[in-house]
């Protein structure tokens, strides 16, 4: 007789056990079982998994869940279950309290929930580890394993007893898995657990009797759980009216707002009928409310919205509904490829909010929806192969040392550790290198490894999305608290099987930098910009791109998306559409050829009229979806949501299908007129382009971002770099690059300043100021504290009066003052790097306790006469090297004291430097390193850095180490630029 176990946990109980669901539904069929049992620790994150995969099987799972319990200052461990499916409500409100209160649960608190079943554990409950039996909890049973049963107890409360095993392995010798995973946890417990599908050898007829007990007390559990249809929240509108209804009026005001009578013409007549009647036809108007809702809020609250994303541009009524910023008339955008009546799943609209106000928007939503009926989505991380192994190599008692040593080499390439193992030599050598070469342990902490690698460690939250429900949530889902909103327990994927709408507010970075642009241009030229009026036709931003002039341009910053935009050039705003399209893996290969027909070096070749001119807009290359679906509309006499059925079932590459679609498509095609071999033709091009066509209705929104920043930067650009500069939030690189790139545009760039900078920069007589943020050490809560601090005591008139006011700032210490004037901070004190130095290190304790209670009197402090004592600032030959190592050491480049302090020189920069080209230059060598090359050849590589930028310099077929003697020092060098990091270099000396 098998056993319906009432206790397992999968390795959605994080790190204590090694069950797979997937492996464990497939042995429990072919063990042709009827009836198991998953109890989590404490979650349902695997209900939805498990349902997946026992739909269409006589498998019926019982959902439990494995707790904690608080009993006399102890720890002890209970199995609970609902008695009925009214029931499950109590469960997963029980589970929801037990997560948000640290995962343990005392037990006076059991009792609250009258419609639950507790079972001790077998191993860990309370009564096998005190022989007492608890008289004080409802519902309650004791369970032994089979292995382990007490027959006087058995004999006494027969009636209170059950037979549970305690499973978390699916294989025996996980056993030893399972200890590693304790050890991980810090836990202590060396239980040996049972394999979930071991069969009861039963020694007398009273364990026969338990197991049949047991299992028919199981059987009672067991309840379906059901999938909803969709549930949406009705919008409250103020006229009360159907939503429907609503709609339509809503829709009708905006297009007499937007339009005008010769603009709104049939065509666009027609298409707001067909896509109203469809979303009605679907019932999703409130869907389509909900969202206008609040994307109105946003912009009537200054939050910025995106243009569009995803396929959502590709609808009239989003576009009149201000949801998205693109008519989709205008750029031939398909509905269908949105919503297709033919293949009815959930709208899904996304929509990119500025990322600091994001939680804005889903606080709007919970206040407008209700707390129980809003949540974020969950989402798991897993252990990846370096977090594996260290992992493993950590509980073994691997050095710290040895640990990075090893997971340092853990490449990407990879998919697993053994093949990791197999193939990096590197890794493999260091790893055989534990305990002096001890295989036994080094296989035994692979395998280990490799089997816990991938298992999930912990939750998440999704990055965008939101759940908005008409009822309280934990109806329909199971939910946990997260800060100070509800999370669901199930992930994204799922929630449309239970009837739920998943709606993604995407905080998006390049909304906040284009909003700071914007208010910057107000603040300090007085001009108001509506960037959905401007031409959308400028020279200007167009030049930019085409020159590839892309840092802190949208989507086109790196050096293969800044080489298309110069190989295909942008003369129009479509040309940003395709080049953002095209530029993806597998369909740039297309990027030569698309370039010369544009420019006219190649012909465009003729398949089909109708074709041609679907195609003649990107030279006869298929690069958007919705091409596709307009050649089959047009040459099968398909309708659009036909079209975007084949396109689907195409782009998933499944044999039997595609055949069966390419028949259909031939047939129809030949009875709109076609002849049979240019059908083929035509389906063969289409098959050939499906897999990478990319969704124009994303694309176009997308590309409107770019260009709007293209055509601020050309314009506005002493803005756009300063705005850059600070949402690089301190990303010392990052700013680097824009600071250098506003240089070559003769914008005026000043480094950290303590009168002046703040956490962002800042603009200031026509220069940019940069943030005191970028600079090494100084973090933003440090910057916090000064910039409040300056402006409580209105700036700082010299060094003296800085450390009196600045004294008062909690945390802030001589280290960190230390940082400021070693990075030139202080500069405007106009005193010697040196005498600051010595004098923050001077016992100011009398004085500082003065300021301490005279604060508000300290402006009127007399510092100056103080001041007049300290060394005046003074460049000094001997000391300009020490300063130019500071500012770079703690700037990452040199602003004041920049190598053509030294030498006057007008030294070329490595920005400057066209590729190919050889040039003479001086630089900074920040450090050097020494390898072979493949062919055996030895080479120097060389970090280098002259006043605008980092790049590395290779010098082949040399072993001379002498230069490692010249690390801090300047070069001069002849070099010869290969590509925008890298320079080969000829000769060098030093300065």
């Amino acid at each position: 007789m098998k056993l319906i176990n009432l206790h397992l946990n999968s390795t959605f109980s994080f790190l204590q056990s090694t069950i797979e669901i997937e492996k464990l539904i497939d042995i429990l069929k072919k063990e042709n079982r009827e009836y198991f049992s998953i109890t989590e620790r404490g979650n349902f994150y695997s209900l939805p998994l498990v349902l997946k995969k026992i739909e269409n099987s006589n498998l019926k799972a019982i959902f439990g869940l494995d707790l904690d319990v608080l009993i006399n200052n102890q720890i002890y461990r209970f199995l609970v279950y609902a008695k009925n499916k009214e029931a499950f409500l109590e469960l997963k409100k029980l589970s929801s309290f037990y997560l948000k209160n640290n995962e343990q649960i005392e037990l006076n608190k059991l009792n609250e929930f009258k419609d639950l079943i507790f079972i001790e554990h077998p191993i860990f409950g309370y009564y096998k580890n005190t022989k007492v039996l608890l008289n004080n909890l409802q519902n309650h049973y004791v369970s032994f394993q089979s292995i382990d049963l007490d027959n006087e107890f058995i004999n006494k409360n027969y009636s209170k007893t059950l037979i549970i095993n305690h499973n978390a392995i699916i294989d025996f010798d996980d056993n030893e898995i399972i200890l590693t995973l304790n050890k991980m946890r810090d836990q202590k417990t060396e239980a040996i657990f049972e394999s979930f599908y071991d069969n009861i050898n039963f020694e007398n007829n009273e364990q026969k009797e338990l197991i049949e007990k047991t299992n028919d007390f199981a059987k009672s559990l067991y309840f379906s759980i059901d999938k909803n249809h969709y549930i949406l929240p009705k919008y409250p509108n103020e006229k009360n009216l159907p939503s429907d209804i609503y709609l339509k009026e809503l829709l009708t005001s905006q297009v007499q707002r937007m339009f005008n009578t010769k603009t709104w013409n049939d065509e666009y007549k027609n298409r707001l009928l067909y896509e109203f009647d469809i979303i009605k036809k679907l019932k999703f108007e409130d869907y389509f409310l909900i969202i206008y809702d609040w994307v109105k809020y946003a912009k009537e609250n200054n939050i910025s919205i995106g243009p569009g994303r995803g396929s959502a541009a590709g609808s009239l009524i989003c576009y009149l509904l201000n949801i998205t910023e693109v008519d989709p008339l205008k750029f031939n955008l398909i509905f269908e490829r949105f919503l297709n009546p033919l293949r009815i799943t959930m709208p899904d609209i996304d929509i990119d909010v500025q990322d600091d106000k994001r939680e804005e928007i889903i606080q709007y939503l919970v206040n407008k929806y209700g707390y129980e009926n809003v949540s974020n989505i969950v989402t798991f991380s897993s252990l990846g192969k370096k977090s594996a192994i260290r992992d493993i190599l950590r509980v073994n008692e691997v050095s710290p040392t040895q640990i990075n040593n090893i997971s340092k080499l853990i490449s990407d390439k990879y998919e697993s550790l053994e093949e990791e193992f197999e193939k990096n030599s590197k890794f493999a050598l260091e790893l055989a290198k534990i305990d002096n070469n001890d295989e036994q342990k080094v296989k035994r902490i692979l395998n280990h490894a490799s089997r816990i690698s991938g298992f999930y460690r912990q939750t998440g939250t999704h990055a965008a999305g939101v759940v908005i429900s008409n009822q309280s949530l934990i109806n329909l889902i199971p939910i946990q608290q997260v800060d100070s909103i509800q999370q669901s327990q199930i992930s994204m994927e799922y929630l449309e099987g239970f009837g739920l709408i998943k709606m993604d507010v995407l905080g998006l970075k390049t909304l906040t930098t284009i909003k700071e642009i914007l208010s910057s241009i107000k603040k300090f030229k007085n001009i108001d910009i509506d960037l959905s009026k401007i031409d959308l036709e400028d020279k200007k931003a167009f030049e930019i791109l085409s020159k590839g002039n892309t840092a802190g341009i949208f989507q086109v910053e790196s050096p293969i998306m800044i080489n298309a935009l110069k190989k295909i050039g942008v003369n129009k705003f479509e040309d940003i559409v395709a080049i953002i399209s095209i530029n993806r893996p597998g369909p740039a290969i297309n990027i030569p050829i698309y370039a010369k027909r544009k420019q006219g070096l190649e012909v465009t070749p003729k398949v089909d009229k109708e074709y041609d001119k679907i195609v003649s807009s990107t030279y006869g290359i298929i690069i958007y979806q919705e091409q596709i679906m307009e050649i089959v509309q047009k040459v099968a006499n398909m309708s659009f949501s036909e079209a975007d059925s084949l396109r689907r079932i195409i782009s998933k590459k499944k044999h039997e299908e595609m055949k069966q679609q390419k028949e259909i498509f031939i047939s129809k095609a030949i009875n709109n007129n076609y002849k049979k071999e240019v059908a083929e033709n035509i389906f063969n091009n289409i098959e050939r382009f499906a897999e990478y066509g990319f969704n124009k209705s994303h694309a176009v929104s997308y590309s409107l971002l770019t260009y709007y920043m293209a055509y601020l930067k050309a314009h506005y650009p002493l803005e756009f770099y300063a705005a850059c500069i600070s949402s690089a939030h301190g990303a010392q690189e990052t700013i680097i690059k824009y600071a250098n790139e506003a240089k070559r545009m003769n914008l005026l760039v000043k480094s950290p300043n303590i009168n002046y900078s703040e956490i962002n920069a800042t603009i200031i007589n026509n220069a940019i100021i940069l943030p005191l943020i970028m600079i090494k050490g100084i973090g933003p809560e440090i910057v916090k504290n000064i910039v409040l601090n300056r402006i409580e005591f209105k700036g700082y008139k010299n060094f003296a009066d800085f450390l009196l006011k600045t004294s008062l700032i909690k945390a802030f210490g001589t280290s960190a003052i230390e940082t400021l004037i070693k990075a030139n901070a202080l500069r405007d004190f106009k005193l010697s790097q040196n005498t600051m130095l010595n004098e923050i290190n001077k016992d100011n304790s009398d004085l500082m306790l003065f300021v301490k209670f005279n604060k508000d009197n300290i402006n009127n402090i007399e510092t100056q006469t103080y001041i007049n004592n300290y060394q005046p600032y003074k460049i000094i030959n001997d000391i300009q090297e020490e300063l130019q190592k500071n500012e770079l050491n703690l700037l990452g480049t040199n602003f004041d004291f920049s190598i053509s302090n030294i030498e006057p020189l007008n030294t070329i920069t490595f920005d400057e430097m066209h590729i190919g080209n050889q040039y003479i230059t001086l630089a900074y060598l920040n450090n050097l390193k020494t390898g072979v090359a493949k062919n055996g050849r030895p080479y120097l590589k060389l970090e280098l850095q002259n006043s605008n930028n980092k790049i590395t310099g290779y010098i082949f077929n040399s072993a001379d180490e002498s230069l490692k003697n010249y690390v801090k020092k300047v070069l001069e060098l002849v070099v010869n630029k290969k590509d925008e990091n890298t320079v080969y270099i000829k000769s060098w000396k030093v300065k």
